[in-house]
């Protein structure tokens, strides 16, 4: 077992769709795969060639067992739980970027930051373990696997977690459109945690009060 919490659900271990049923089974985390009979295309054999590179065990089942899971893509995968980090074992770098997600409840969302953030070179995605969304199947598969490729870290709120960042040397700036000045139009202090808020609600009124900035994405 990875040192660090994993998510107790067998349901939570449950990792669904052609892309990220990939990207889970190059990370080296699936324990095996189920296909539906009769699945084609050129993700599939992709698919199937790299189970048997990397020698991961997988069988076929008919479209009965696949009834729950309707965006599966004819494809569900068992893995090892997500390793869900302490934000202390944090060493950030002096360029280092982190994104702390705050009242987001969408799990499309998250899993869309997740994503971009692993695109872009985030050190690590953090977020609370109450009000808001947590490491769910729907999360893994917005994510398009990205999940297992970059650092998961809970904390137990987003203000208590703000301010224990900060004790490590990192900077709190938060997008908001409350933000007097644009990101990308000022110089933004390293290392930096960007602070993205929810669905409605943005980041909160208090964790706007203890960002070091805040700032608006420009809309085009």
């Amino acid at each position: 077992m990875e040192r660090g919490k994993p998510s107790t659900s067998e349901e939570n271990n449950i990792v669904y769709g052609r892309n990220p049923v990939i990207e889970a089974v190059k990370s080296g985390k699936v324990l095996k795969v189920i296909i539906k009979f009769g699945v084609k295309g050129k993700e599939i054999r992709e698919l199937e060639n790299l189970l048997k590179e990397k020698k991961v065990p997988f069988t076929f089942k008919d479209k009965n067992f696949f009834k729950d899971y309707p965006k599966s893509q004819g494809v569900i995968a068992y893995v090892s739980p997500v390793r869900i980090r302490d934000i202390r074992e944090i060493k950030a770098g002096k360029s280092d970027i982190y994104v702390l997600v705050s009242n987001i409840e969408d799990p499309e969302n998250f899993g869309a930051i997740i994503r971009s953030s692993e695109c872009f070179g985030v050190k690590g995605i953090i977020f609370p373990k109450r009000r808001g969304v947590t490491i769910t199947p729907s999360v893994i598969k917005a994510s398009a696997g990205s999940i297992f490729h970059i650092p998961i870290y809970e904390i137990g709120s987003v203000l208590s977690g703000i301010e224990t960042l900060k004790e490590k040397g990192l900077w709190i700036v938060t997008l908001d459109m409350k933000g007097k000045q644009i990101l990308g139009k000022v110089d933004v202090p390293f290392p930096v945690v960007l602070v993205v808020g929810g669905e409605g609600k943005g980041a909160g009124k208090k964790v706007i009060e203890k960002s070091d900035m805040v700032l608006k994405i420009p809309m085009y």
